[in-house]
């Protein structure tokens, strides 16, 4: 290989030893293509780059200098820097003696980002003894090869203490882009979130770095969908006016009230107060914070907005960046900083801190601490006033890229930036959470009608999150099938003699294997034909009858005023009876989460007397239930409609219990008119407010 070929500027490092041998001869065509392709890798070109060094290999596969060389187009654009390492792997198996200790180091530094500890580890061990220790750059590169071999070890030792509880997710291209994206604050109250991008705008200014500057944007979740605001009078509902200027800007953080605001701009720390609903204009913070050469964005404050957390480059720091604290003095000013000490900074940087709302836990990011490479997370806790040894939060929160701008927004949520592999640029925005549980719900049971002998044609089906699956019913009534997810389940069952006919349940998180009966049947009542469709399960605590009105073809020659129903419309209408007048009702309203009527109460046992007293002149009983749910979320049932459902259902079973209890048929019940539904105003995160939603969280029971 030439001397002179190009090594980009992203190289930190300098060598002091030339590897490369030169090339005696080309065809005129591939000089050409190779003159091109170190022309675009000098100039950061990569995908350019990488397309001419691709011709090359097509021409020459095991040339060591095209492998090597597109390697390094690779090796840079951070999002591609596995596909290096068999381009490496391939100049080095066709590479000669001199050109082995650079392709060493490159090959490490890959194997390290891949995760591949102990490759790298071996290559950085390979390389280091071609290091000229006699000079300042030789000795630059030795400890920075003994950094790595020291990460390589600490990955390994991870690698066999991974979290597998939680999930790492990315927030998807609409928050990242291929720039660099970070620094997310979340507003959870309004399903915001405001993060720094470096991605392009309008005006395409770049900043000395030969990238865009950065600037502050503001996305809203929507339906799990994130969308990126634009209106303005939505953007200043959470942003002061000129948040962005024509230099780098960023967010920083929200004080625990949402009522101050901090940002980054002109190189240093601004604050903003909500007054009145408007964001005031920006100040910058006082000397004591903003003394840096250059400021760091970056801060956290705690609750009671009494201590301040920044990070600096100070002449009484440890090394590269550090962590301060400042303390809110009488005046109302920052004052009394101090360097948290050795225990939390070291001769690296130190990056990124978040105080938890109670003042207990310490987040940052660190370089120097044990980590697996790049920025890892770690945690300390406030002991006896002390804060103890900085814990790193390990796989899979950190990588061996940076992982950096921790942000928790619950025990066991919230956001964080990473430059890992597989993101969408240089740096992307990760949500982590529990991971839901991956489970195989089994239904087993037997179809039978009234009097218990098997059902043995036809299908049945369970539906949940849009996902259907059917079995045939065997010649015994029996069937068998496994679904993956729990929440709100919808039970049909098709069969030639019968109506299509469904019920809905709820499957709780964490169950396993049940056992449902399912009992389906018709029976006439006068001129009417009704069917039946009961499911029940222990396991579940089921007993749900759901009741069908029948068209029978024959009545309806003889009775042309008989009314019917949709066969999927599970409330049965009678217009002769809805034009009866209520005899008794009786209402109840519950808290968020209930759904089981109180049978205790005296008008409860004043309506199941009635009803059995409407036996005396009328051969069946009619009854009308409407159940209402309000917006408060749950999370007990998949929704609120689900919720609306489940104290319709286990009102009808109540009533079937207490009137059967009191001696009345079965057959005698009928339930006329049921409805389930989910009113009220919109939930404004406010669910103490109890007035305001539980007039809408009812049943109310009509006898007729």
């Amino acid at each position: 290989m030439k001397n002179n070929r190009p090594i980009s500027p992203h190289i930190t490092f300098v060598f002091t030893l030339l590897f490369f041998i030169g090339i005696n001869s080309f065809a005129q065509s591939e000089k050409r293509t190779l003159k091109q392709a170190r022309k675009y890798l000098d100039d950061e070109k990569f995908e350019l780059a990488q397309a001419k060094y691709e011709k090359l290999l097509t021409i020459n596969p095991t040339n060591d200098v095209y492998n090597f060389e597109a390697g390094i187009a690779y090796f840079f654009p951070l999002q591609q820097r596995t596909k290096s390492i068999s381009y490496f792997e391939n100049a080095l198996k066709n590479s000669t003696e001199d050109t082995i200790p650079e392709l060493y180091y490159y090959l490490a530094r890959a194997y390290h980002y891949n995760n591949e500890y102990d490759k790298s580890y071996k290559a950085f061990q390979n390389f280091k003894p071609f290091i000229n220790e006699k000079s300042t750059a030789g000795r630059n590169l030795i400890k920075e090869t003994d950094y790595f071999i020291e990460r390589n070890q600490n990955g390994e030792f991870f690698l066999t203490n991974i979290n597998e509880d939680m999930e790492i997710t990315n927030l998807g291209n609409i928050i990242n882009s291929e720039y660099g994206e970070y620094a997310p604050i979340f507003k959870p109250n309004e399903n915001v979130l405001i993060f720094t991008s470096r991605r392009k705008t309008d005006d395409n200014k770049i900043a000395p770095d030969t990238k865009p500057y950065e600037n502050i944007y503001a996305a809203k979740l929507n339906n799990n969908n994130w969308e990126i605001i634009t209106d303005k009078n939505e953007l200043l509902k959470h942003l002061p006016e000129n948040y962005n200027s024509k230099k780098h800007n960023a967010g920083i953080i929200y004080s625990s009230d949402g009522k101050r605001l901090y940002l980054y701009k002109e190189d240093k720390i601004w604050q903003s107060n909500l007054k009145d609903n408007n964001w005031t204009e920006l100040k910058k913070l006082e000397k004591s914070i903003n003394s840096s050469i250059y400021n760091i964005p970056s801060i956290s404050i705690s609750a009671d907005n009494k201590q301040l957390f920044f990070v600096a480059l100070r002449s009484d720091g440890l090394g590269g960046k550090d962590i301060y604290k400042a303390t809110l003095n009488d005046q109302g000013e920052w004052s009394n900083v101090i360097n948290l000490g050795d225990k939390i900074n070291t001769r690296y940087d130190e990056d990124s801190p978040y105080l938890s709302e109670d003042g207990k836990n310490l987040y940052f990011s660190s370089r120097g601490h044990k980590g697996m490479g790049g920025f890892d997370i770690f945690k300390c806790e406030l002991v006896n006033g002390e804060w103890s040894e900085p814990k790193n939060l390990g796989i899979p929160y950190n990588s061996p890229a940076d992982d950096i701008f921790f942000i928790p927004q619950s025990e066991t949520a919230g956001f964080f930036a990473s430059s890992r592999k597989h993101g969408f640029g240089e740096m992307d925005i990760y949500g982590y959470a529990p991971k839901k549980n991956e489970q195989e719900f089994i239904v087993e049971g037997n179809l039978t009608n009234n009097n218990n002998s098997p059902i043995n044609k036809g299908t049945l089906s369970l539906t949940n999150s849009g996902e259907t699956i059917a079995v045939n019913i065997d010649e015994n009534g029996n069937y068998s099938l496994t679904q993956q997810n729990a929440g709100e389940t919808k039970l049909t069952i098709e069969n030639d003699a019968y109506k299509k006919q469904s019920v809905s349940f709820n499957i709780p998180d964490g169950a396993n294997k049940s056992n449902i009966k399912t009992k389906l049947y018709q029976e006439q009542i006068n001129t009417k034909t009704y069917q039946y469709l009961t499911v029940s399960s222990e396991e579940l605590n089921l007993n749900i009858t759901d009741t069908l009105l029948v068209v029978d073809d024959a009545l309806a020659q003889n009775n042309e005023d008989t009314t019917t129903n949709n066969e999927n419309n599970t409330n049965n209408t009678n217009e002769d009876i809805n034009n009866k007048p209520v005899l008794k009702s009786y209402k109840e309203l519950f808290t968020y989460k209930n759904t089981s009527i109180n049978t205790n109460k005296n008008e409860f046992s004043t309506l199941i007397n009635a009803a059995k007293e409407q036996l005396k002149t009328n051969d069946k009983i009619y009854i009308n239930i409407e159940a209402s749910a309000s917006t408060v979320p749950v999370s007990t049932y998949s929704s609120n409609k689900a919720l609306a459902i489940a104290r319709l259902n286990e009102t009808k079973k109540i009533l079937l219990n207490a009137l059967t209890t009191k001696g009345v048929d079965k057959s005698k019940i009928i339930f006329n008119k049921t409805g389930s539904l989910v009113q009220g105003p919109a939930y404004a995160n406010d669910s103490e407010n109890i007035s305001k939603y539980e007039p809408y969280q009812y049943v109310i029971i009509e006898l007729k």
